[in-house]
């Protein structure tokens, strides 16, 4: 019904302009240059304190757009959506993480979970251009470019970018074509050990990631 791509919003350049940040899995083998590191987003934290932390584990929540992080200096951090509330009634349009092709096996592991040794050697917001779109009910569709933020990041054992972004969509019933998609910022946020006591004790229960 409908076509997808990504496109990075040109940036100044940086000094490692020459690194090569893969697109998502549609097209694969065409490779950006890495932007430079924006500071757009004032929610959460800046990515580049996870800059030389080693990530042991990645687990993706079963019922919540979100990816946690951990690393060997038992310190925890996590991808999520902006705007995102985890009580059902105030969710609004459904929310989905997304990756390129290189960041699969470790974003979307099997099972959920993954063990991992990797050494994070850059890690940074960039912007991303895409197209979102919409069908009235009388099936006209409607197109508009949107640019929002995705989260990049770099390990020192294994070469490329691994990308994480947000897409919002509704179709038409159960099993219908997409009639609405768009794009939403992602932000990374720590995890402090108070705030999963909390969430183990009273957040549990509402089901938050």
């Amino acid at each position: 019904m409908h076509s997808h791509s990504h496109s990075l919003v040109s940036l100044a350049s940086s000094s490692d302009s020459s690194s090569l940040l893969s697109t998502p899995p549609l097209t694969p083998q065409k490779p950006h240059k890495a932007p430079q590191q924006i500071r757009l987003h004032p929610i959460g934290v800046d990515p580049s304190v996870i800059v030389g932390k080693v990530l042991t584990r990645v687990r993706r929540s079963p019922t919540h757009p979100a990816i946690t992080l951990y690393f060997a200096d038992n310190t925890t951090y996590q991808v999520r959506v902006d705007g995102y509330h985890p009580s059902p009634d105030k969710r609004g349009t459904p929310k989905e993480l997304e990756m390129n092709s290189l960041g699969q096996p470790i974003f979307r592991p099997p099972g959920g979970q993954i063990d991992v040794h990797l050494t994070v050697a850059k890690c940074r917001l960039v912007q991303i251009k895409d197209t979102a779109h919409e069908w009235s009910a009388d099936m006209v569709e409607s197109r508009w470019t949107v640019e929002h933020l995705a989260l990049a990041m770099n390990f020192e054992e294994e070469p490329g970018w691994r990308c994480v972004w947000a897409t919002m969509a509704e179709y038409d019933g159960e099993y219908g074509p997409c009639t609405f998609r768009n794009f939403e910022d992602v932000y990374l946020d720590e995890m402090h050990p108070s705030s999963r006591k909390r969430k183990s004790r009273k957040d549990q229960a509402r089901g938050n990631p």
